[in-house]
């Protein structure tokens, strides 16, 4: 029986030690509170719907916030120094995006800003045909935080998370940026490439805002105004990707539809004064005529401005991050 128990804790203490870590290092800061989840000790890629999240829990009762901006990561081009001009000087706002981004985690998100007491005063909602495409995501990264859907999915939440933690190439990656200091093309979305500052006035390096997730990409406008950021490297994403006379298919099926006719009787709630954008992606290609006359119907013609196709702003490379 004792040979019994040494062998069952030898081949155990593996998954212990690995789990153990996991827990106590925190690398995807989805273990423990954090008053600041924008620090700049952190190098590693986190879930960013799961971050604005916790920073919008954080917040909210002592803000107070009431404008919101959701999206994916496009999103975060459109700032409040714009907005601000369309919406009452009183707004208090937060952008609270995710990576990727999917109909549901919007629909979510929204839902908790309304199931925590909160007000949609206004809301500017950024979305595009790939966003659209997306029901659901998977993966660390993209998987809907547990805190807005009723902790539905938090086993799997954690299970994606472990997984990620467990990866040998995410290992590598950060052990080599914790020796090197240095971000390196193979990391991909594992390790930040630009470092993250906690002094908003350190234009070095990009900073997101701790109370309202806005960020500021400093480092990259820095690299552009001094002509080193679009290197060949760069420049090669943008090539032989538009495709003007293309247009993306019909996403919205019935499961989509009642997601986003969700979000439009909760903007009905609240009176929101709202906008739906969809974002001129630099592949040019148009959104589905289908989808644009379901999004004109439910949140009304005046109210979605399309900006998918060939346009003025995605013509030239330099109007994007990519």
């Amino acid at each position: 029986m004792k040979r019994f128990i040494q062998t069952i804790f030898l081949f155990s203490f593996p998954v212990i030690a690995i789990i153990g870590a996991f827990v106590y290092l925190d690398l995807f800061e989805i273990i423990w509170h954090y008053d600041n989840y924008y620090s700049s000790s952190n190098c590693v890629g986190t879930n960013r719907g799961y971050i604005t999240t916790m920073v919008y829990k954080n917040n909210k009762e002592k803000y107070k916030f009431d404008s919101f901006i959701f999206g994916n990561s496009r999103s975060r081009s459109y700032t409040e120094a714009e907005w601000k001009n369309y919406i009452a000087k009183s707004s208090v706002y937060y952008h609270y995006d995710e990576s990727g981004g999917s109909v549901s985690g919007i629909y979510h998100k929204i839902k908790f800003v309304d199931n925590c007491g909160g007000k949609l005063r206004n809301v500017l909602l950024v979305i595009d045909p790939e966003l659209l495409s997306n029901y659901e995501q998977d993966g660390h990264l993209f998987i809907i935080p547990p805190q807005i859907c009723n902790y539905e999915n938090v086993i799997t939440f954690y299970k994606e998370h472990l997984i990620a933690f467990t990866n040998f190439n995410f290992l590598r990656a950060y052990i080599d940026y914790k020796i090197s200091g240095k971000y390196k093309d193979y990391m991909g979305d594992f390790i930040i490439e630009y470092v993250n500052s906690e002094n908003k006035k350190d234009h070095r390096h990009n900073y997101t805002d701790p109370i309202n997730s806005e960020t500021f990409r400093f480092e990259q406008d820095s690299l552009i105004r001094n002509g080193k950021y679009y290197t060949k490297e760069r420049i090669a994403v943008f090539k032989n990707v538009q495709h003007p006379d293309s247009i993306y298919p019909n996403y919205i099926d019935n499961k989509r539809a009642e997601l986003l006719e969700g979000i439009r009787m909760l903007f009905d709630k609240h009176h929101t004064n709202y906008k739906i954008v969809i974002s001129p992606l630099y592949n040019q290609i148009r959104i589905n005529p289908k989808d644009l006359e379901f999004l004109n119907r439910t949140f009304g013609k005046a109210n979605v401005f399309d900006f998918s196709g060939k346009n003025k702003w995605n013509i030239d490379y330099h109007n994007y991050y990519e």
